[in-house]
């Protein structure tokens, strides 16, 4: 495949690929960076491309193992970086945006506990908004599958939030 295919049939799908990879990932950097291994997958492939007959499927399944490979590497263990909450300015307003950070913190834990096809239905339904049949394509599921994923996924955060705020 010449270089010209390749962009006409691929160079499109840049923004497709970072609004699955942020959903999946959660990550903006990451994101970026399975932007660049997903082309570099798909140049390094390029010949094999032609018997592609739904260029956008096989991108984004490229893209969701790039991604789920990233969560797989990422450790448990995230570290935050505080120092836009400790910029000098209201304490008010430091307070604010430090009860915000756990809360983001923690619900990225609570997230993370779920299988990985919840989260992935969530982050794409709810981060990338996504409309539940691209989900499904991306997902290689039917419609109902993932408004299943989704019900449960969300049923299981909602437990998990009230034990964490009601301590029950």
């Amino acid at each position: 495949m010449e270089g010209s295919e390749f962009k006409r049939r691929f160079l499109g799908y840049g923004g497709l690929i970072y609004r699955y990879a942020f959903a999946v990932t959660g990550d903006r950097e990451d994101a970026q960076d399975i932007v660049q291994e997903v082309y570099e997958k798909l140049w390094k492939m390029r010949e094999m491309l032609t018997a592609v007959e739904n260029d956008e499927a096989y991108v984004v399944s490229v893209a969701r193992n790039s991604s789920l490979d990233r969560l797989r590497k990422r450790s448990r263990h995230r570290t935050t970086t505080l120092s836009a909450a400790m910029e000098p300015g209201d304490e008010g307003e430091m307070l604010n945006r430090l009860e915000a950070m756990e809360e983001l913190r923690h619900m990225e834990r609570l997230l993370s506990t779920l299988p990985e096809n919840q989260q992935m239905a969530i982050r794409l339904r709810h981060f990338a908004g996504q409309p539940l049949s691209e989900i499904a394509e991306a997902m290689q599921l039917t419609e109902i599958n993932v408004r299943q994923l989704l019900s449960r996924g969300r049923k299981t955060l909602k437990e998990k939030m009230k034990k964490y705020v009601y301590g029950e």
